[in-house]
């Protein structure tokens, strides 16, 4: 089943790529399978969120979170290089990639119902507290625990494929062997102290080697979805039928860095 999920998933984003007013914006996706009670998911609560969501809170009888990153091609990545706000390939990528997890959870999910398996998403994976600006269901900490990566300095997942493109999560009681969590320590300036380029990358100094100023990081969000306001876009989740905005974001600290494609 691993091997069906994960031809399925590349297969999905192979058709999904092909058209559309940007194609041809991801690389390979990565997949990675989770243990679904994970003794360290218990630990998102104190990590992310008091609340943060469970897998079995989500499947009863959870045994698995199936984890994918569809990684950005070097021509999206790279036009997001200059200037302050990002670039308008960057935001049509960024909310075609928003709409196709979605329909690729609603897919997944229907592919596994017709193999036997219960399967879902929860919509606070799409949803933040604005008061303290996280979410109840993160998508970065949740693929960590899938063996897709480690957190660089920019709070990002670094990946095999780098940290350049977007994640999305399905919790299942179907039973597969589990990917390990990667201890290896991927980010440079958290194994030697060598690199720290995100921080340089960063407009508006919301990012420091002292830490992390979400508020200023999403007020910067704030102008990119003034700016690139048309090339929003808004999707329902088919099993909870919770309408998603769509969203911009700046992306200056995931592109022109070690990390950006590949592990460095």
């Amino acid at each position: 089943m691993r091997d069906k999920i994960t031809k399925f998933i590349e297969e999905f984003a192979a058709k999904e790529d092909e058209g559309g007013l940007i194609p041809h914006i991801w690389r390979r996706p990565l997949v990675g399978f989770g243990d679904a009670n994970h003794k360290e998911m218990a630990d998102l609560r104190q990590l992310v969120h008091p609340q943060h969501v469970l897998p079995r809170e989500i499947v009863p009888g959870a045994k698995t979170v199936i984890a994918y990153f569809f990684p950005f091609t070097k021509e999206v990545g790279d036009s997001n290089k200059q200037e302050r706000l990002s670039s308008s390939t960057w935001a049509m990528a960024y909310e075609k990639t928003n709409a196709a997890l979605a329909s690729l959870a609603d897919k997944l999910i229907e592919f596994l119902a017709g193999e036997g398996y219960k399967a879902g998403v929860t919509p606070m994976a799409y949803q933040y507290d604005e008061t303290i600006l996280k979410s109840r269901w993160s998508q970065r900490h949740v693929a960590r625990l899938c063996g897709l990566g480690t957190f660089g300095l920019n709070n990002m997942l670094i990946t095999e494929a780098g940290t350049c493109g977007r994640l999305g999560t399905v919790v299942t009681d179907l039973e597969v062997e589990h990917d390990k969590v990667i201890s290896e320590e991927y980010c440079l300036f958290k194994k030697d102290g060598s690199c720290g380029a995100c921080v340089k990358r960063c407009p508006v100094q919301a990012l420091t080697l002292e830490g992390y100023d979400r508020f200023r990081c999403n007020g910067l969000c704030d102008e990119n979805a003034v700016i690139h306001v048309g090339y929003g876009c808004s999707y329902t989740l088919a099993d909870s039928g919770a309408e998603v905005p769509g969203s911009n974001t700046c992306g200056k600290c995931v592109v022109g860095v070690p990390c950006t494609y590949c592990r460095p």
